[in-house]
């Protein structure tokens, strides 16, 4: 199917999920805007791609750096805010001024991007966002705490304007991954051989499931089989019963 997209930005490009529905999409022709801190791999990204690339290095945890790409959302017809980062341990040893770096990337700037680009969208009558969420918004995350808070808020933040802006023509979608391939996980302190291998995604999987959601109008998009069924799982549980599986699972990690 052709994509519906005429251009796209996408956070969080140099790796993982972001690089890889960057791959996707330039291999559907649409031209691209990358961003990310690491210029070397996005310039290695954008060259083995066939379609316009524009790389733009930024942190967006630096408010200067926001500002000039939310500049650049303004124009695009899809917008991927994938750019994240985790934290993982007890809340309580944890340093503070890494909780306020991943609410400044989780939260501020997939505000901050979105509202920039919406603006435009509206106008015109045409746009898509996708924001790329996490399984671990959908239940209390113990050892996860920050994080798994900033992914409840952008699934809610998502399907709050899913609604919003649906009427001009726009969508919103929310994709919530689980347990992923990538990096991040690496760095978030998940492990491969911390959870069955059944629980586990590729970053090409996430990233096709989440441009085809995006693409059909979905407001939220739980990837994986075994993932939608744990999420369905957690809509009927009692609170606690949530919150003593995922103590269980994260003491895994």
């Amino acid at each position: 199917m052709e994509p519906p997209w005429t251009s796209a930005l996408v956070t969080g490009a140099s790796s993982g999920i972001g690089a890889a529905i960057a791959r996707q999409l330039g291999a559907a022709g649409v031209p691209l805007v990358l961003v990310a801190r690491r210029t070397d791999r996005l310039e290695a990204l954008g060259a083995s791609l066939s379609t316009p690339v524009e790389v733009v290095a930024a942190d967006l945890t630096v408010p200067a750096d926001l500002a000039r790409v939310a500049e650049r959302a303004a124009g695009v017809d899809l917008l991927v805010n994938c750019a994240g980062l985790g934290a993982s341990g007890p809340f309580v040893d944890g340093d503070l001024v890494t909780y306020r770096q991943v609410l400044a990337l989780n939260v501020d700037a997939v505000v901050g991007l979105t509202h920039a680009a919406l603006g435009g969208m509206t106008n015109r009558h045409r746009g898509w966002v996708c924001n790329i969420s996490s399984m671990g918004g959908h239940a209390p995350g113990p050892s996860f705490a920050v994080y798994s808070a900033t992914k409840a808020f952008v699934t809610s933040f998502s399907e709050s304007l899913h609604e919003e802006v649906r009427g001009a023509g726009v969508v919103v979608t929310a994709v919530c991954p689980g347990a992923t391939r990538t990096e991040f996980g690496e760095v978030a302190g998940a492990l491969d051989d911390d959870l069955p291998d059944l629980l586990w995604q590729t970053a090409d999987e996430v990233a096709a499931e989440a441009l085809a959601a995006t693409a059909a109008g979905r407001a939220v998009r739980v990837t994986g089989t075994v993932n939608r069924v744990s999420a369905a799982v957690t809509t009927v549980l009692p609170r606690y019963a949530n919150r003593k599986i995922s103590a269980l699972v994260t003491s895994r990690l």
